[in-house]
């Protein structure tokens, strides 16, 4: 698939997996969900990433996933998922499951289990997934030290690499990122999203935040805000997103995901909490979540987006 720098930059959601009670996926809240980050002006979605309990899923139920969003979603947005794993050759088995499936774009983190692998092997894992991917290739850094930054430096050049999740707050990463990008056509975002403003102003192309189905609204204009280099204003929005995320996630981020679902369940998109890790959801944050959807309506449900098909 060709894709367009300019039509990958932009707010991007790396969506929580809605479940059943009995941890099947939920195909009726994928729809929703899908639907609901079209209204928020999202230029794509990422499936199965950390927030979305990738690492956790099985690979069937990665790829239902993957099947029910690319259809309600149908070409409006970007699909990109998660295919992570401990060698290449299992990574480009999944990006062949995310092609058939509907996905756009494959992307592509860390080994899950490094081990003793030596630094040339974990060169030839991304080397070997980009020469080899049959969908374009987003790069996903958590931060893992193992990997050396010259297999960034070479990684984030090659042709078939078309995105750049940085996640690693890593500034020597974050200036490779913005050097490469000024050179060829890589969309550079920031997983960060308690700290945007620091990576927009420095000129990335936008953000992929795991609390973009409740905040997408506001990165949305965060990525708008940075491209006008209106400061007063993207500092005002990363405020406005920290007091819904606090809100949602704990102050320390004790109750991450299972407020995020608690959240979404109350917003009638979601129609459980369940999932696999299982962080506490004390009343008084329930109370909190509850008066938080209240007070923030506007944002939770902006105007229908503009946005047209990819």
């Amino acid at each position: 698939m060709q894709y367009n720098l300019k039509n990958l930059v932009g707010a991007w959601s790396a969506c929580p997996t809605p479940f059943t009670e009995s941890l099947k996926i939920d195909k009726a809240s994928v729809k929703r969900m899908t639907e609901h980050h079209i209204q928020l002006g999202q230029t794509g979605i990422f499936l199965g990433g950390t927030c979305g309990e990738g690492p956790w899923l099985p690979r069937s139920d990665i790829r239902r996933l993957t099947e029910v969003a690319a259809a309600a979603n149908n070409r409006r947005m970007y699909i990109a998922v998660q295919v992570t794993d401990n060698s290449h050759t299992k990574v480009i088995e999944h990006i062949k499951e995310a092609k058939a499936d509907g996905a756009d774009i494959a992307i592509a983190a860390e080994p899950w289990f490094v081990g003793p692998m030596r630094p040339e092997c974990i060169a030839e894992y991304y080397m070997n997934i980009a020469d080899k991917s049959p969908l374009p290739l987003g790069i996903y850094s958590r931060g893992a030290a193992f990997v050396p930054q010259d297999v960034y430096a070479k990684v984030l050049r090659h042709d078939n690499v078309c995105l750049f999740k940085d996640s690693s707050l890593n500034n020597d990463i974050m200036k490779l990122a913005l050097s490469i990008a000024a050179r060829r056509r890589l969309c550079v975002l920031t997983g960060y999203e308690l700290g945007m403003v620091k990576y927009l102003a420095a000129g990335y192309h936008g953000v992929l935040a795991g609390g973009g189905i409740l905040i997408g609204g506001l990165t949305a204009k965060m990525v708008a805000a940075a491209g006008e280099h209106n400061m007063d204003l993207l500092n005002s929005l990363q405020a406005h997103c920290d007091r819904i995320n606090y809100t949602v996630y704990g102050k320390k981020i004790e109750n991450w995901l299972t407020g995020l679902k608690y959240a979404l369940v109350k917003m009638g998109i979601f129609s459980t909490i369940n999932g696999y890790l299982r962080y506490p959801l004390p009343r008084s944050v329930r109370n909190n979540i509850d008066k938080m959807i209240i007070r923030e309506h506007q944002s939770l449900f902006p105007p229908q987006s503009k946005r047209g098909s990819k």
